[in-house]
């Protein structure tokens, strides 16, 4: 079985199950019995103390609740830790926010220009729905990289107006 690393409340464990039944746990065995009740319940015995608890899962991380207590935990194999440390040491490729019309209206103005940079919460533009303006707020900083609406243009809901590197 492969060595696993769990990283429990960013307190890290290398662990690996024996043929056994019982754990490998940095270094020191552990008899453990590990029993499903239904979906999202579990019993565990753990070195002859019972507990039973609920386990969630979001990707690689679990959330587990036992006793009342919480626990956050990821588990990766080494392999996948070494491709995760290796994919940290690239460069990021940053993804384009888009800023799309939350309503029908008519741009009153546009208050930026491509290039420009922006903090979040800067106005980007003035729409006009039901006789009310109504400004579009940045909602992340970074650089309107496309401007995809002019002056006086009707737009819908939903309509593409910026996109914010």
């Amino acid at each position: 079985m492969p060595t696993l690393i769990a990283s429990i409340n960013d307190k890290q464990y290398k662990w690996s199950f024996e043929g056994d039944g019982s754990i490998l746990l940095d270094g020191k065995i552990i008899q453990a019995d590990i029993q499903k009740i239904s979906s999202g319940r579990f019993s565990l015995i753990l070195n002859g103390r019972s507990f039973h608890g609920t386990i969630t899962r979001n990707d690689l991380i679990y959330g587990i609740i036992i006793h009342g207590n919480i626990y956050r935990v990821g588990v990766e194999t080494s392999g996948t830790q070494l491709a995760v440390l290796r994919s940290a040491a690239l460069p990021k490729k940053h993804s384009a926010t888009e800023v799309r019309s939350p309503m029908p209206g008519m741009v009153v103005r546009c208050e930026v220009k491509e290039g420009e940079r922006v903090e979040a919460g800067d106005g980007l533009l003035v729409l006009e729905a039901m006789k009310m303006e109504n400004e579009i707020r940045a909602t992340k900083e970074g650089i309107i990289k496309k401007v995809h609406v002019v002056d006086r243009q009707v737009v819908n809901k939903g309509e593409l107006l910026f996109l914010i590197e």
